[in-house]
């Protein structure tokens, strides 16, 4: 069962699509699953019922729309909260990780590069993964060094983290670049609670054009040549392109 996770609803500020219409783009592209995760910030009480309502509504056998939060806590630190659609009114990342998982949902550290690959020692212990590839901040192509990294360490920690790849969608105007394959053989009916606990299981593989990987281990080739290459040939690339075309 293929999805994607870290997608922004119009219930979010900067996001440009309803429920609605992530439901149908993800059925037409063959989705079997949505990880909605709008900004906590950005919901009233009445909004979050109303946007739980929306996904319930807009599921179905073939594909379901997770509701989830994203949590912007101290220090820059943001939260994934797959499963969660009810504010926590706390900034401490911490916890916040640990009211997640304690209301059932998956605790995911958010594009570690928007804080310099950092991660709070003390949030290891409480965490379900971290999105080793971000295809927003780190590139449709290949996940940063550092992420892998910092993956490792948290695996050192607390060798129950998983390596997540999200897309950090706010608007379809191109197919998702990092997707999820999740294991369900001989699964007939999909329901939330399913995949979230075949995510929590770590029972999925992350995947891009040119690179995939087991959410238990990350890429096997952290330390091989290959892939130091190819993450600095894409930087280069990029800050080309943003010198002569004004891209990022």
């Amino acid at each position: 069962m293929r999805g994607i996770i870290h997608v922004h609803s119009d219930f979010s500020e900067d996001g440009f699509h309803s429920v609605a219409d992530l439901g149908d783009f993800a059925r037409e592209t063959g989705f079997s699953f949505v990880g909605l995760t709008d900004h906590a910030e950005d919901l009233s009480p009445r909004d979050m019922a109303n946007f739980r309502q929306e996904c319930e509504k807009h599921s179905g056998d073939s594909c379901v729309l997770i509701p989830g939060l994203e949590f912007r806590c101290s220090g820059d630190v943001h939260m994934l909260g797959l499963g969660i659609n009810d504010g926590i009114h706390d900034d401490d990342p911490v916890k916040v990780a640990t009211e997640i998982r304690r209301r059932g949902g998956l605790a995911v550290l958010a594009h570690p590069g928007r804080n310099g690959y950092q991660c709070p020692a003390e949030l290891y212990p409480v965490l379900n993964g971290i999105e080793i590839w971000n295809a927003g901040y780190d590139g449709r192509f290949v996940p940063p060094l550092a992420n892998l990294r910092l993956f490792q360490e948290a695996r050192t920690a607390n060798h129950n983290v998983l390596g997540f790849g999200g897309e950090d969608l706010h608007i379809w105007d191109r197919p998702p670049r990092v997707v999820i394959d999740l294991q369900g053989e001989g699964i007939d009916r999909l329901d939330i609670g399913m995949v979230l606990h075949g995510l929590q299981m770590g029972r999925f593989s992350v995947h891009g054009r040119y690179l995939s990987f087991n959410a238990m281990t990350g890429p096997d080739w952290l330390g091989g040549i290959p892939l130091r290459v190819f993450r600095k040939s894409y930087e280069i690339s990029k800050t080309f392109r943003n010198l002569v075309f004004g891209e990022s």
